[in-house]
């Protein structure tokens, strides 16, 4: 009997506390990692100025939160925002190179550059990406926010740089390396010296564009 007493002393003092004391557990206040993973959910659902908005909440509660950057630099480029995407991901990079998914700060950064026309950049940051992927442990990348963006939209955005800067061997070469790990058979094997065979690349880049995206 004595037990059921204490017992149900315990519970009434619980209920009098929450009565009288309503936050007697304290404020829960939501950490850098819930308003980061906030704007991830609305980046998910395509609502990107309130994603750009949580993402920045984020970083105004903890600035050296790496997904805070990753998100606002992915956010910026979808909102068409190419400087300010770069900006993101290279500010937080210019601190810290070694920490989780960084394959996307570099997958961001060869889209970013590749959307102002920077090519030698571009080429620069697909170069780093591919340089960094673990070819055992995490072959195939694929964004884990949007997974129709991967490892071979990084590898077209390299052979459209190599394009650009009249580099039509290491073009052909990534052109190859898609097929390749798209399991097609296609093999491109043209003269790139001549005006034709470089057609011939520029018609394969535009494929594999349309391709790519609509898988």
């Amino acid at each position: 009997m004595k037990k059921i007493f204490t017992n149900s002393f315990s519970i009434l003092g619980m209920t009098v506390c929450l009565f009288f004391f309503p936050n007697c557990r304290g404020d829960i206040l939501p950490t850098e990692e819930d308003l980061a993973n906030y704007g991830w959910d609305m980046y998910e659902a395509g609502n990107f100025l309130d994603a750009r908005e949580w993402f920045g909440d984020a970083l105004k509660k903890d600035s050296s939160y790496y997904d805070s950057y990753n998100g606002m630099g992915w956010t910026m480029g979808h909102l068409r925002q190419a400087d300010s995407s770069v900006h993101y991901f290279s500010m937080y990079l210019s601190n810290d190179t070694n920490f989780v998914d960084k394959l996307d700060f570099y997958a961001g950064l060869s889209f970013g550059y590749n959307a102002l026309g920077d090519d030698v950049n571009a080429r620069k940051y697909c170069n780093i990406f591919f340089g960094n992927q673990n070819p055992i442990l995490d072959p195939d990348w694929v964004f884990s926010h949007n997974k129709k963006i991967n490892h071979l939209d990084v590898r077209l955005v390299l052979a459209v740089s190599e394009f650009h800067l009249a580099l039509f061997d290491n073009c052909q070469s990534s052109i190859n390396k898609i097929y390749k790990d798209a399991g097609s058979s296609i093999v491109v094997d043209v003269d790139v010296t001549s005006v034709q065979g470089r057609a011939v690349l520029a018609s394969h880049i535009a494929s594999l564009q349309t391709t790519l995206k609509n898988s």
